[in-house]
């Protein structure tokens, strides 16, 4: 087979290829597909006499390197429980002291929705999560740091049987005192690429990332975010130092029509006159890179800033635990423990969203700080599970991560870099409300047994097929105000011919398509004529949030004529996000 087959995404034909680690499916109670735990924050930092933080290491780039593939059984054992343990410490050109590595973390997936969690070999597995797959056969790529375990090694865990791909692009060694090359520079992100404006690459075609004058001359690697837009097929994207070989290994793998971005830690490189790094992209598709940060060169100022702290992954946010979303403009924002909160400048983290709301961005930043219109993960619609790792600068206030459209928000820690959070500087955000429930709606009416579609459009077509109309020009649940349905009331499958035996306090209850749950209670009943603004006018008598049912009646509340309309309506006792 050809060796790029294997950063592609896998077919059915995978499945007797080569055998997946693991055959038992773990259960983790309430999370579906993205892993989770509570917070444990660890012993704290401390600065030693030579002024560097405890456990502060420094970053060494390498050429990409496949030091597991599953798919070709080598440089895994498997641990049972969908455990393998990778050996990286000693292997190739990591040498056994190393403390942390860089990696790309790739999985084939062989079920349905699906995550992967890699964390130090020999300890408990932290309840975090390293990458999230929505469907068989699909790959999907993360850049993963993580603190090496027993042996050198890490562990990788996945919820169901998966194919499982190790791309090594760095290591972290032990940094007793200051230095010079191997610290982090993080620099306002800007954008390095986009070929959307200068020609699309074709299948197989490879682009320089030229840096010239962008970074400082020396710098031995960059941290980057690449987004594949517009592909013409599935495959993957290979970054890789310039003027070297494309290596055996992937960073971002893409679907068909797929937006997908996905963070780098690449050595750089030089040729013609250029400086930086290369991508190569299996299918046609447009390439978007935006720089985050640098690795300095040995040419650098020596300090004790810039370095990385590797900790046991840690959940320090999942709003999750909450019961709501982050609305689409809302804001999620968390503390950081111990000494990490005096002693970070940036974090290394996995940034997880779920039950997405629909397309759009989401960036992490310093909290209370100025935010830049930059996206460091994208969803491309609703009900999406997807992750990226990202390095997010840290204030005194903590990190915050922006929503455009609204989702679960979840950031597991993997460690910290040196140098002092930035001061708070702007006031806490005002998160809006969330918006109304998109329509098409399904209502419960249990006193009348009744589950029922309402839709918006045209009135005669929707309820003449037995549906229920949400009267154009009214409200929508959730915003404040008041919501009108009608539907027929017929012999003839008339959905609220028994409208009349609805009593006070009866339930509405209200699923929107955004999977938000409103719950009503009946509080009036009137009879007006037929004329719309008789109607309109009585399902408004009610002051706060309301819904009401509208339906032809007679004057006795009986079925049925087109003279006169029976109008039930309910109020608001309370919302649930089940997203």
């Amino acid at each position: 087979m050809d060796p790029g087959d294997l950063r592609a995404d896998a077919t059915p034909n995978d499945r007797v290829r080569a055998q997946p680690f693991g055959r038992r499916a773990l259960i983790v109670g309430g999370v579906g597909a993205v892993a989770g735990a509570a917070l444990s924050t660890g012993p704290g930092s401390f600065v030693d006499a030579a002024g560097v933080v405890s456990g502060s290491s420094y970053f060494v780039p390498v050429d990409p390197q496949r030091f597991c593939s599953t798919r070709e059984r080598f440089g895994y054992t498997n641990r049972g429980d969908n455990t393998i343990r990778v050996p990286i410490g000693g292997v190739r050109s990591v040498p056994r002291e190393a403390v942390a590595v860089a990696l790309t973390l790739t999985g084939v997936n062989l079920v349905g929705r699906n995550w992967l969690s890699a964390y130090p070999a020999g300890t408990p597995w932290p309840g975090t999560s390293s990458s999230n797959s929505e469907a068989y056969g699909q790959a999907v790529a993360n850049l993963v740091t993580v603190k090496l375990g027993t042996g050198g090694a890490i562990d990788v865990r996945s919820l169901y049987p998966s194919h499982v791909i190790v791309d090594v692009s760095g290591y972290y060694m032990a940094a007793p005192s200051a230095v010079s090359a191997g610290r982090l520079e993080t620099v306002e992100p800007f954008r390095v690429m986009d070929t959307r404006s200068t020609g699309k690459p074709a299948a197989g075609a490879t682009v320089a990332v030229d840096l010239s004058g962008r970074l400082p001359a020396d710098a031995v690697a960059v941290v980057a975010n690449v987004t594949a837009v517009q592909s013409a097929g599935g495959g993957f994207v290979t970054a890789y130092p310039l003027g070297q070989q494309l290596p055996l290994a992937s960073n971002l793998n893409y679907r068909p029509g797929e937006v997908r971005a996905g963070a780098v830690m690449v050595k750089l490189g030089r040729t013609s006159g250029k400086f930086g790094f290369s991508l190569y992209t299996m299918a046609s598709c447009h390439l978007v890179v935006d720089i985050a940060g640098y690795i300095t060169g040995p040419s650098a100022q020596s300090s004790s800033d810039g370095l990385f702290v590797p900790i046991a992954p840690q959940r320090m946010l999942d709003t999750r635990t909450r019961g709501r979303r982050v609305w689409p403009g809302g804001t999620a924002t968390f503390g950081l423990p111990g000494a990490m909160a005096r002693q970070a400048r940036a974090v290394a983290m996995n940034l997880t969203v779920t039950s997405s709301i629909g397309a759009g961005y989401f960036t992490p930043y310093a909290a209370q700080t100025p935010r830049r219109v930059v996206s460091a993960l994208n969803v491309a619609r609703p009900g999406q599970t997807i992750a990226n790792h990202t390095f997010s600068k840290v204030s005194t206030a903590g990190v915050a991560c922006f929503s455009q459209s609204g989702a679960h928000i979840i950031a597991d820690v993997t460690g910290w870099y040196t140098g002092g959070p930035e001061r708070a500087s702007v006031g806490p955000p005002v998160d809006p409300p969330p918006p109304g429930g998109p329509i098409p709606w399904i209502i419960e009416i249990p006193r009348l047994g009744l589950t029922h579609w309402v839709f918006d459009g045209d009135a005669d077509r929707i309820v003449d097929s037995g549906h229920t109309w949400h009267w154009t020009g009214t409200g929508l649940v959730g915003q404040g105000g008041n919501s009108v349905l009608f539907g027929h009331r017929t012999e003839h499958g008339g959905p609220y011919r028994n409208q009349h035996r609805i009593r006070g306090g009866d339930e509405l209850i209200v699923h929107t398509s955004d999977q938000r749950r409103y719950t009503y209670r009946m509080v009036s009943e009137f009879v007006t004529s037929q004329y719309s603004n008789d109607i309109l006018g009585a399902t408004r008598r009610i002051g706060g949030e309301t819904i009401s049912l509208v339906s032809c009646s007679r004057t006795n509340r009986l079925p049925t004529s087109l003279q006169y309309r029976l109008i039930t309506t309910f109020a608001l006792v309370r919302w649930d996000d089940l997203g």
